[in-house]
């Protein structure tokens, strides 16, 4: 399979196609789930056979959203996943970032900040942490790691899609 979107969801594994189309990859049952849950973009989505039996009611479920649904081998999805052993599930996501002005219109109680770190499993994990803290915002600065990457999105457990909505909630 060549497609287009294939082609275009292989590309956001690098940092600068994800910053110029504002999307980014959410690989596993778990992130896909809490991205399709918590009403992120989600634009399309790749899974494999035996990982659309295995989540026959979430691959249902984005199917009757009207989001395509991609079957690839297991060779592609090697291709498309940043982990060793792929779980067969891989969602194409539009960037949930909310600007800072408007995440300080509304006056939040808890704040995390992250300030040059560079490991993105250390940020996933405060992305998690936080989240479980009921931060309203997780601020990425000065040189941290983007919170698309795809091990940041992994560590992050899904978290990365909770704070979309908390900084409008308030505002």
């Amino acid at each position: 399979m060549h497609s287009p979107r294939l082609k275009a969801a292989r590309r956001l594994n690098k940092r600068a196609f994800r910053q110029r189309e504002r999307a980014f990859l959410a690989e596993g049952p778990q992130a896909v789930a809490e991205a399709f849950h918590c009403g992120a973009q989600v634009t399309d989505l790749f899974v494999t056979v035996p990982a659309r039996t295995r989540h026959r009611d979430l691959v249902a479920a984005i199917a009757a959203a009207d989001i395509p649904v991609h079957v690839v081998s297991g060779e592609v999805m090697d291709e498309l996943a940043q982990t060793v052993t792929p779980q067969g599930l891989l969602a194409v996501c539009g960037f949930v970032d909310v600007p800072l002005a408007e995440v300080a219109r509304a006056a939040p109680a808890l704040v995390a900040l992250l300030a040059n770190v560079r490991d993105p499993g250390n940020a996933g994990t405060v992305l998690r942490t936080a989240d479980a803290a009921g931060a309203h915002a997780v601020v990425f600065a000065d040189a941290s790691v983007d919170p698309y990457n795809g091990k940041c999105v992994r560590a992050s457990a899904g978290s990365l899609f909770h704070f979309a909505g908390r900084g409008r909630d308030q505002a």
